[in-house]
């Protein structure tokens, strides 16, 4: 008798050989294509197994402190942690963890002994680096922790901020404080990549890294580009003496992540003085980077439309005065000012006043605009403008309270708005700085 074959099932039949066939060829050519990486991974692991016997806490501290020492010990140290008490960390996680500190270290030299924290000390060391704010994540997120700290006995620089890792603790058990590690590790390579587009004059890329903490209306593409552009071509290149090689992590964890910059130009450029740089960490899993950077303001001048213009500081005649702005609708004086009212103007100048109240010459310390109208200030700055449009002109006013000063040789001037209901501009002051 003659055997049938379902032509159906044939067909599967073959299928399936040439599936399995080519999965086969595939994973040949993939296992030729990483074979170097399998085997080193391989030997770093070599003789690790579920069973192999915990270490206590300070074998643990001293296989880090040992990998933190020496990139060459990094290998031999994470193959002699037990698997379970990696807590999930990568070889590359545990690599680039150990080489962050191991940079932080350089101040002091090589770290050879170590020391953990007591309760006190740790609490001290947390509230260091956390934050009031509800908004920030808290240290409690990553458990029960201890704190080691690395110790020199040949210490080059005792004022170097302290270097610190963690160790997570449950029940009498001890492992590498996995999650807190990875953070840690994200956090430190986000603000580092905020140094480099800035580094970089990468204002696209600078863009999109502080986006995240513009949220309001107000914050339209255009103003967050504006923001990036001034940070990275006018404020870093000419405000920051230090390279980004000089900047000193202060603190490193996954909640709180500081740099100290040496060496920053006032913004009027008469003083050189630090300034700290800061990342937390938001519950949402956000980061918020606060980097203060002052506005700067090119001096002001006063005018009424084609015709000559008044500089802050300098002296005029009422006869000068009456030639650049008109006839004012209202005049009078004080004992040492000339308060001079035009339609939405009000200037005031100091001056020897006689006692008919007459005056010949006064110094110009104050213009108040209230009323968009021929009378302008330079930048074009004016009555009415929106939020957005002034931060288009001055990019970081949001965060010194939309008032910045300048110096002419003549003093030093304070620029002010004040906004409506709407957010936009009511009124513009520009008067000499007190004190």
């Amino acid at each position: 008798m003659k055997r049938r074959f379902d032509s159906g099932n044939m067909k599967e039949g073959v299928l399936k050989r040439i599936l399995v066939l080519m999965l086969c060829v595939s994973m040949l050519a993939g296992t030729a294509g990483c074979l170097s990486g399998c085997t080193f991974i391989n030997n770093i692991t070599d003789g690790l197994s579920v069973t192999q016997k915990a270490v206590s806490e300070a074998e643990l501290a001293r296989l880090m402190v040992n990998a933190i020492a020496s990139d060459s010990n990094v290998a031999d140290c994470y193959a002699k942690i037990p698997t379970s008490q990696l807590n999930g960390l990568s070889y590359s996680i545990f690599s680039e963890y150990c080489s962050i500190l191991r940079k932080c270290s350089q101040a002091h030299g090589t770290a050879d002994s170590f020391k953990i924290l007591s309760d006190s000390e740790k609490q001290d060391y947390f509230l260091s680096i956390s934050s009031a704010n509800e908004d920030y994540r808290s240290i409690d997120y990553y458990g029960d922790l201890d704190v080691v700290e690395l110790c020199y006995s040949k210490d080059k620089d005792s004022e170097a901020p302290l270097v610190v890792f963690t160790i997570s603790r449950n029940n009498g058990s001890y492992t590498l404080a996995g999650q807190y590690v990875i953070d840690t590790v994200l956090a430190y390579s986000y603000i580092n990549h905020y140094f480099e587009m800035i580094n970089d004059r990468n204002v696209d890329g600078l863009e999109a890294i502080i986006k995240s903490a513009y949220s309001s209306d107000i914050y339209m593409p255009s103003v967050i580009h504006a923001k990036a552009d001034y940070i990275a071509n006018y404020y870093y290149r000419l405000k920051v003496k230090t390279n980004t090689s000089g900047y000193v992590l202060k603190s490193f964890s996954p909640i709180y992540i500081s740099y100290v910059i040496p060496e920053v130009f006032s913004i009027d450029g008469n003083t050189i003085a630090s300034k700290t740089v800061e990342l937390r960490l938001k519950n949402d899993g956000k980061y918020m980077l606060k980097d203060s950077i002052p506005a700067s303001v090119r001096e002001i001048r006063f005018s009424r439309e084609g015709q000559g213009k008044l500089r802050m500081g300098s002296t005029y005649t009422f006869s000068e005065i009456k030639k650049l702005l008109g006839n004012p609708k209202f005049a009078t004086t004080t004992s040492d000012l000339v308060i001079l009212a035009y339609d939405g103007v009000t200037v005031r100048l100091e001056a020897d006043i006689e006692e008919d109240g007459q005056w010949s010459s006064g110094r110009l310390v104050s213009i108040l605009l209230r009323k968009n109208n021929e009378y302008v200030l330079s930048e074009d700055l004016y009555i009415g403008m929106n939020i957005s449009e002034l931060l288009l002109v001055y990019p970081m006013f949001d965060g010194c309270g939309y008032t910045g000063s300048f110096k002419n040789g003549d003093g030093e001037f304070v620029l002010s708005f004040e906004f409506d209901d709407y957010g936009n501009v009511s009124s513009i002051q520009l008067g000499e700085a007190v004190g």
